[in-house]
């Protein structure tokens, strides 16, 4: 009885605690997702003999190179920029030791299943009171609003696909709770008018479709229709509610402003000047960029000269992730951020192979589709994110990708492994 509580034996339910405190506490408690990621740290530091002796497998392996590889790029930029960006690249880091402790001591997929839904009810709520009863014009939580609503969708997301693939083995009670936190979760990033999360949506339907027809073609057909419903909740949304119409159409006119009359000074025109900025430095410094700090100077040069509006000088960072690394790093910062992106993906993609692991419609079987759709949902709706926001350039971007990775994956490995 006395060997029961040692620490291997402990360690499971530690990470199974944090697989379901990372999405339960989300975004709606201040810095939410530290709590689960400090919890992992602490473990991954008492358990350390344990994953260390440990031989990783090449996935978990090439995943954790990648981290670090993603760590040292961010502390050479914090380098050229003094320092100011050094516990990014800290966060990348210690991601690491966490995933490592976390494929050794798998966390059970239920626990993450179960936070889920929490953490959607929690950011709706706060979205619906930031906007109602504060009177708010955007719903940030406690971040930035670009920020918040694009983490919003992604549980929501992630939320409903736990709907669909286990739908048949529950009744309407949870059904209608797990619907009602995808409403939430959906109207959080809705409130919050950040206008990439609508394009992400316009990329995950195809994929969910796509998935649907390769693996159940049963299910496509409601699917499809589940998806021209919320296009036509979403128009409805966009066509009647006053601040989104008006966001939807301020954006239309600034797009119009820069390409007939070159206004910078907006939103839009910002993002724009920047696209068409690094454009033009990039090829000038393919290979090895500018330097965050080079392109600060450049910028202040430009503006200096009358070339760009002064309100560029006040984003260091370009509002694309790849666009970003590319002119400061140069040609390797693109190639690895894209290599990270590739391999996430490669490791989560449902593929036919894969799931016959098991045998259809088993609990395992379930888990395991769940868990690699939620995280092929993740690197798309990342990837999409960072076309115009510099996600990883904030502690919530680099955090959610980190550990949300870290925690599915291990999860994956625990039920494949118990085959």
């Amino acid at each position: 009885m006395k060997g029961h509580w040692t620490v291997p034996a402990l360690a499971p339910q530690l990470t199974t605690l944090a697989a379901f405190l990372l999405p339960a506490l989300a975004l709606w408690v201040p810095s939410g997702y530290s709590y689960a990621a400090a919890l992992l740290l602490l473990g991954a530091l008492g358990c350390a003999p344990w994953w260390l002796g440990r031989r990783p497998d090449r996935d978990t392996l090439g995943l954790a190179l990648l981290l670090c590889a993603m760590g040292f790029m961010w502390f050479l930029l914090s380098l050229d920029s003094g320092f100011a960006r050094a516990d990014k690249g800290l966060k990348w880091l210690l991601g690491v030791p966490c995933l490592l402790f976390l494929t050794t001591f798998a966390p059970r997929p239920q626990a993450f299943f179960a936070g889920l839904p929490i953490g959607c009810i929690g950011m709706g709520l706060l979205a619906l009171w930031q906007a109602w009863a504060q009177g708010m014009e955007r719903a940030t939580g406690f971040t930035n609003a670009i920020q918040w609503g694009n983490v919003a969708l992604l549980l929501g997301c992630m939320n409903a696909v736990q709907l669909v693939v286990f739908w048949r083995q529950h009744g309407w009670a949870w059904r209608s709770l797990m619907a009602l936190a995808v409403g939430l979760a959906l109207c959080a990033s809705l409130l919050s008018q950040s206008r990439g999360g609508w394009v992400a949506v316009a990329a995950l339907i195809p994929m969910a479709l796509l998935l649907a027809w390769r693996i159940r073609r049963g299910l496509f057909g409601r699917l499809l229709a589940a998806s021209v419903v919320l296009v036509a909740v979403l128009a409805v949304l966009l066509a009647t509610a006053p601040r989104l119409r008006e966001r939807v159409d301020l954006a239309a006119l600034e797009v119009k402003s820069f390409v007939e009359h070159g206004q910078e000074d907006t939103s839009v025109g910002l993002r724009l000047t920047q696209y068409r900025l690094v454009a033009e430095l990039i090829p000038q410094k393919p290979w090895l960029g500018w330097g965050a700090h080079g392109y600060v100077d450049e910028v202040q040069r430009r503006v200096d000269r009358g070339e760009l509006a002064a309100e560029m000088t006040r984003y260091p960072q370009v509002h694309n992730d790849l666009l970003d690394v590319w002119v400061k790093v140069g040609l390797g910062g693109l190639l690895l951020q894209l290599a990270l992106y590739a391999w996430a993906l490669r490791l989560f993609w449902p593929g036919a192979g894969r799931l016959r692991l098991h045998a259809e419609d088993t609990p395992p079987w379930r888990d395991a589709l769940a868990l690699r759709i939620m995280g092929s949902v993740l690197v798309v709706a990342y990837v999409v994110f960072g076309m115009s926001q510099p996600f990883f350039n904030h502690n919530s971007g680099i955090m959610t990708f980190v550990f949300y990775v870290a925690v599915l994956w291990a999860a994956l490995r625990g039920v494949e492994a118990r085959r």
